[in-house]
């Protein structure tokens, strides 16, 4: 094992035998950045839930994008992009070898048009972004296959769904995060395969259970208390739901509940020599978070079923493998290297920026079905690889200091200064906020809001108590936010399913409903713990003594216990 100290944060942090094994195998450096460091450099060129207005650099039409218009990059709308109507080569340049590498990079990322949204597939869901297969679907972002839903925040397959962050296979839920297999689950955390249950957490299996915690295979349950399937459909009848009055307390009353109730030290399930938080399905995955399906991968985050023998990967999708240091990459993917927003069977790429079904190309942006490309300018096979080398070797003898002192060698990600988006438009900033004031003095772009505003037609506060009193004309209101006072709609798709689930119109808007659920979900941060399970019938005399790292903060109120006493509690 080796300590080194990370150019980023300034502390130490260790690069262990199997990662100097990895590094060989991939023909790169050991990082000079930590694990944490460099996940947020990663997370900083992420940009999932912000749509602006900007010109369409082929037609001169406004258009949504991903994409600021004050960012340095040319957009085409996607079908244009993709339609193949244009040359990517016509951007290309010769390497300069008296000039550093991402100097030049950055010049050809404001010259190499871009398609204004990551979108594959989809189907009248026009404002959605990092997105694939949706349909009818709105402001959805980091979702997959999404039909009639609205308001998605890493999601897959589901429908009539609607507000809900890190969810699977569901049908008519409201209000979750972490909901996976559900039908009918509303205003739930850390819920699966369950039907009919509200106001609930870390249920698994049951049915119709109301404001309760940590229950497996249950049924007509309200607040832990079981009651015959009668008294139940009676009791909940109590509630009204359809009054929002009536829903702000019953939130109340369940939060003041769930906190007496302990909670597992981390969110991972059914794993094989792993460890992070949210580790589900997955064989020899470690210090990574929210991965599914996974194996042989580290220091990774947000990837799905397939993706294997990799390091330092965010955002992986389907069947990726040999892959280091890389955001937003895969179906198909091989052997991919400091790589952004490239998917479809790609191979032999490094330092690629949104290159589509392409194969051996370094340097390259905005490239669709290309080989053997060098900064967007083509080459045989062997000048190619000759290039490539002398270019690897310039990186290392005429690196990129950015203003903050860091040095860029052949081995690091994009620096963050070459980011599109600024720090809070990104990933980062959801995970690890900052004020303005201290993203500047790290170097990274900060971007003031400039979002259009709108003149509300009525205030929150003054819309109907009940949904039995909303009609079809809330859908042309423009609605004041009672939290940061911007404008909001009501869209019909949502309208329609308030009134099928008979449950208030929100007070606030999409944006502060994330941030509302957002306050949930855990982070990709360890802290050390101790179990804090004391029941003498758990199998320990007095307090339990396991130890474990838990994605808890050691300020959180929640009462934490170790695998072991978890389940001899749900149980």
């Amino acid at each position: 094992m080796e300590t080194r100290t990370c150019q980023n944060c300034k502390n130490d942090f260790n690069i262990e035998p199997e990662d100097f094994d990895f590094y060989s195998k991939m023909k790169v450096p050991p990082p000079t950045f930590c694990a944490e460091c460099r996940m947020v450099r990663r997370f900083n060129f992420r940009n999932e839930k912000i749509l602006f207005r900007r010109k369409d650099a082929h037609t001169g039409e406004e258009i949504f994008s991903g994409f600021s218009p004050d960012t340095k990059v040319i957009t085409y709308e996607n079908d244009y992009w993709f339609g193949g109507d244009w040359d990517p080569l016509a951007t290309g340049v010769d390497y300069n070898f008296n000039i550093n590498f991402f100097d030049q990079l950055r010049e050809l990322l404001a010259r190499a048009p871009l398609p204004a949204r990551s979108v594959i597939n989809m189907v009248n869901s026009e404002y959605c972004n990092e997105a694939s297969e949706c349909k009818n679907s709105y402001l959805c972002f980091n979702t997959d296959y999404a039909e009639n839903s609205a308001y998605l925040y890493k999601s897959i397959r589901n429908i009539d769904t609607f507000d809900m962050y890190d969810v699977n296979e569901n049908e008519l839920c409201y209000q979750g995060v972490i909901v996976d297999k559900c039908y009918r689950t509303l205003f739930s955390l850390d819920c699966e395969s369950c039907v009919d249950v509200w106001f609930s957490r870390g249920l698994r299996g049951c049915t119709n259970c109301f404001g309760c915690v940590n229950l497996s295979k249950k049924s007509y349950c309200i607040f832990n208390v079981q009651y015959s399937k009668e008294d139940y459909e009676e009791k909940i009848k109590e509630y009204d739901l359809d009054s929002y009055k009536t829903l702000q307390s019953v939130k109340e009353k369940v939060a003041n509940f769930w906190i007496k109730f302990p909670v597992k030290y981390n969110h991972s399930q059914r794993n094989v020599n792993s460890s992070g938080e949210r580790i589900n399905d997955s064989k020899n995955v470690k210090d990574s978070y929210a991965v599914l399906g996974g194996e042989n991968l580290r220091y990774s985050q947000q990837t799905y079923p397939g993706i294997k023998d990799s390091y330092d990967f965010t955002i992986a999708w389907e069947g990726a493998e040999n892959v280091y240091e890389s955001i937003i990459c895969g179906i198909g993917a091989y052997n991919l290297k400091f790589c952004c927003n490239s998917w479809e069977n790609i191979r032999e790429l490094e330092y690629c920026f949104y290159c589509v079904g392409s194969k051996n190309c370094f340097g390259c942006i905005g490239l669709y079905k290309k080989e053997y490309c060098i900064f967007n300018k083509q080459y045989s096979k062997e000048e190619y690889f000759d290039l490539v080398e002398k270019i690897k070797k310039q990186m290392d003898n005429m690196p990129y200091v950015d203003s903050n002192g860091r040095i860029y060698k052949y081995g690091e990600f994009f620096p963050f200064d070459m980011s599109p988006n600024a720090y809070n438009e990104s990933l980062a900033n959801d995970f690890f906020p900052l004020t303005k004031e201290q993203a500047l003095e790290k170097g990274y772009l900060w971007r003031d809001t400039n979002l259009r505003e709108y003149e509300t037609t009525v205030k929150s506060a003054d819309l109907p108590d009940s949904i039995n009193d909303v009609t079809e004309n809330i859908t042309s209101e423009i609605i004041e936010c009672a939290d940061c006072k911007r404008a909001y709609r009501i869209i019909e798709l949502e309208l329609n399913y308030y009134k099928k689930m008979k449950i208030p119109l929100p007070r606030i808007c999409h944006n502060c409903r994330f941030t509302e659920r957002f306050k949930l979900v855990n982070p990709p941060e360890l802290w050390p713990g101790r179990c804090m399970c004391s029941q003498e019938n758990h199998g320990h005399a007095g307090n339990c003594s396991n130890e474990f790292e838990t994605s808890y903060a050691p300020d959180r109120p929640e009462i934490i216990y170790c695998e072991s006493c978890y389940n001899k509690e749900v149980n």
